[in-house]
């Protein structure tokens, strides 16, 4: 157990808890009501906001009937859990490793247990978590909710039946989603978007894309929507390969050993070194390097012509950008300038009712979106079921 720490969570007054490791208690609010707005091209969208201020936790209120819900985020290296209450404030996060949980069944049964002793922790009913939700890569059979293709994770969560799974274990309500799609409901539920379209791209390794239209995640009759990585961006003879097996995509090009393979290039043809990672590569932007700010340049018009099919296809109102290779996002110049290049390169390739009423902009919510969204699609899932009176739920062992 690490320190005990005076937190802030919920309604006003400050209390201690034991802080294990790798947790936080965050008091992440995204219940306030505000208003924003973004500017781009031609168009102007406002539309509600929910802000993240820092809460107080009130000792006397802990024990009423809220709901908590319970978001699993499993990713090939970590798995994230979070504890969300009924106004999607994120009271509690803790990831430990995927490797060493190794199955669902050991996966589920470990992140059950342990938010029912943190909800207690925080002064909870554990009964008061009342679903679960799971965000899990790859490509989700949206009819068996089997994984059909494996990112990263290990042995034995190819075809199994995960919904029927995490029912089992948790005996509540449950949801099942791609990552990505859970990430891409969070901003969307974070921007009160309603029935509007939302796509979040995200670049790292590899490129991802979560997509929500009419308020609901999107997957694909085959599991496969969002896959813009593998969108086509160069039809050359000489196009790069991709590991998927074709060539010419995205994330050939825009990925990132894409980018550090496009700064090698230009390195060696002016005769110098260049970085290794994306992150030396904006840390030397940042300083005035021209190659770099060249490299950054043209990954934004490569992401931009992507993101310009998918609007073009789409409609969306809202594309965000996230995940570990923004250069900086809003907080750096080169940041900045990426992502202007990617708006600039959008209006220039699609219909101007596209164009130029589409929003690109950052993304907000970072590490915490996955498990966010699978807490809130679960709260959904909660809340349009029956309500039935229960006293006491026993927790089902793996077999």
């Amino acid at each position: 157990m690490g320190d005990r720490i005076p937190r802030v969570f919920l309604w006003g007054h400050r209390c201690e808890i034991a802080k294990p490791a790798d947790s936080d208690y965050t008091g992440l609010r995204r219940g306030a009501r505000g208003r924003g707005r973004l500017d781009h091209g031609r168009s102007t969208l406002t539309f509600p906001l929910r802000r993240n201020p820092t809460l107080t936790l009130d000792t006397d209120r802990v024990n009423s009937n809220d709901h908590l819900c319970l978001g699993i985020d499993v990713g090939g290296t970590d798995v994230k859990i979070g504890l969300v209450d009924d106004q999607g404030v994120l009271l509690y996060r803790h990831r430990t490793s995927t490797r060493e949980l190794g199955a669902p069944d050991s996966v589920f049964q470990y992140a059950i247990e342990h938010a029912h002793a943190q909800a207690d922790a925080l002064g909870f009913d554990p009964l008061q978590i009342a679903a679960v939700g799971l965000a899990v890569p790859g490509v989700l059979d949206r009819d068996t909710y089997c994984l059909r293709e494996v990112v990263n994770l290990p042995d034995g969560w190819k075809d199994v039946p995960l919904l029927s799974k995490l029912e089992r274990i948790s005996q509540l309500p449950s949801v099942v989603v791609n990552d990505a799609n859970a990430a891409a409901y969070a901003e969307h539920d974070h921007r009160q978007l309603g029935v509007r379209s939302l796509a979040l791209v995200t670049l790292g390794t590899g490129i991802g894309c979560g997509v929500i239209t009419s308020g609901n995640p999107y997957g694909g009759d085959h599991g496969s929507a969002g896959e813009l990585g593998h969108i086509a961006i160069d039809f050359s003879d000489d196009a790069l390969p991709c590991t998927c097996g074709s060539q010419g995509h995205l994330e050939s090009y825009a990925g990132a050993a894409g980018v550090v393979r496009r700064a090698n290039q230009a390195a060696r043809a002016a005769g110098s070194t260049a970085p290794k990672t994306p992150r030396k590569i904006a840390e030397q932007a940042e300083q005035g390097d021209e190659l770099c700010l060249e490299v950054i340049r043209q990954t934004g018009r490569y992401v931009g012509q992507a993101v310009g099919q998918l609007c073009q296809v789409l409609d969306p109102e809202v594309v965000l950008i996230g995940g570990a290779m923004t250069f900086g996002g809003h907080a750096s110049a080169v940041g900045r300038r990426f992502l202007e290049t990617i708006q600039q390169t959008v209006v220039q390739t699609t219909l101007v009712q596209v164009g130029g009423n589409v929003i690109v902009d950052y993304a907000s919510l970072g590490n915490d979106a996955g498990k966010l969204g699978a807490a809130s699609l679960a709260r959904r899932r909660m809340r349009s079921m029956p309500v039935v009176q229960s006293s006491s739920r026993n927790l089902a062992k793996t077999e």
